[in-house]
């Protein structure tokens, strides 16, 4: 193709310019040389000769030199390509791609015709990388970048080495290689020196089960926001009410334990529901009691003065709910029936304590409303009354 035919090619639109994006995913170009987006076949070319002096044995210097040597067999076969080498985020992959179709939508702004991209990369994330450039252009084609080498027993050595280097202090893949497993082995431990070690496995064997689950939905992004929040939202608490959440925690994790014990020394599917019922759930039942009067009540006789009856509704149905279902239990655990009836929750109690504390809750919600209006209709008649006196004409009586 000639030169003419290139430039009349650029004021048609269906031209398109080869753009060659060497993709460092882990931005070590961005640690090392202190700018993630280089430009230019110049640029590109110092950037190589600065990057390999600190980091010799680095693969992203042979993607760079990979991306340059496509650079020229386009030149020579009468294109006009451009180069550019972007990098994505030293921690978070889904930051990286972000950042990568940014720099590249920065760098590509202003080229003639549109974009033909030709990916180069020394790893595994070229699809992905393509899908998130399609925006700006088409895609042309991908070089991933293989050192061949004869390494022999000693470059083994070093290479696994090198990896296990990397797997310890590179925070992108520490965090699966070692905290996960090291938490699960700690969960473990702790476990087996209290004696469970039969619960240990099935806790640790959660614990990475989790861990898996977390990674494979891609849900990191959402548990460290939820975490921020929730970690911010107790900055700005009392100690009240921390406290109260610290008892809540703790009723959660007695009753769960206490429910899993009463749970395993039963075979009968019955009593295990009577023993859950006696344990688990009035347990819990106490910590949301005391959460709701420490955190709330306390909390609003302490600092504030109003609101405090709808606590005290919600309090008295909590207490008579974990009551209903203690008696519940006991009388499931004394007659063992085969079926359960609407006579068992009659005769054991359950529902009388149901309709006491609701019957109760509504009474003082009921009294809180009536309160609420009056206190609503002596501030409307205040305001009335200023706007009263403020309309009227100076010197005018009533």
């Amino acid at each position: 193709m000639s030169r003419k035919q290139i430039r009349k090619g650029k004021n048609d639109i269906s031209y398109y310019r080869p753009v060659i994006v060497v993709v460092d995913i882990d931005d070590d170009l961005g640690e090392v040389l202190g700018r993630s987006l280089i430009k230019g076949y110049e640029e590109v070319k110092s950037a190589v000769l600065e990057y390999g002096t600190k980091r010799p044995t680095d693969p992203d210097v042979n993607a760079l030199l990979a991306g340059l040597n496509l650079y020229d067999r386009l030149r020579s076969e009468g294109r006009d390509p451009e180069i550019i080498a972007v990098g994505g985020h030293r921690i978070d992959f889904l930051e990286a791609q972000k950042n990568i179709k940014k720099l590249v939508e920065e760098a590509v702004k202003d080229i003639e015709g549109r974009p033909e991209f030709y990916i180069v990369s020394d790893g595994e994330d070229e699809f992905v990388i393509s899908q998130l450039l399609q925006e700006f252009g088409r895609i042309g084609g991908f070089e991933r970048v293989v050192v061949e080498q004869d390494l022999g027993i000693e470059g083994r050595y070093l290479l696994i080495l090198k990896y296990v280097k990397k797997a310890m202090f590179d925070p992108r893949f520490s965090r699966y290689l070692l905290g996960i497993p090291g938490l699960a082995v700690t969960v473990f431990a702790l476990l087996s020196i209290a004696g469970l070690a039969s619960l240990a496995l099935k806790v640790s064997a959660l614990v990475v089960g989790l861990a898996m689950a977390v990674r494979g939905f891609n849900l990191e992004e959402s548990i460290e926001a939820a975490i921020s929040s929730f970690l911010l939202s107790i900055k700005e608490r009392s100690y009240l009410q921390i406290t109260g959440l610290i008892i809540l925690s703790l009723a959660l994790f007695v009753a769960s334990y206490t429910g899993y014990v009463a749970v395993k020394e039963t075979e009968s599917l019955t009593i295990k529901v009577a023993k859950i019922f006696q344990t688990s759930i009035p347990l819990f039942g106490a910590g949301i009691a005391s959460y709701i009067f420490i955190s709330k009540i306390f909390y609003k006789l302490t600092y504030e003065e109003q609101g405090i009856l709808k606590d005290v509704s919600a309090l008295i149905v909590v207490i008579a709910m974990s009551a209903a279902f203690y008696n519940l239990g006991i009388y499931i655990d004394k007659v063992n029936p085969a079926v359960f009836t609407v006579s068992l929750f009659v005769e054991s109690g359950f529902i009388q304590f149901i309709i006491a504390g609701t019957g109760i809750a509504a009474i003082i919600e009921m009294i809180r409303r009536v309160y609420s209006t009056k206190q609503e209709e002596e501030s409307s008649d205040q305001s009335s009354s200023v706007a009263e006196q403020t309309s009227r004409e100076p010197g005018q009586h009533p």
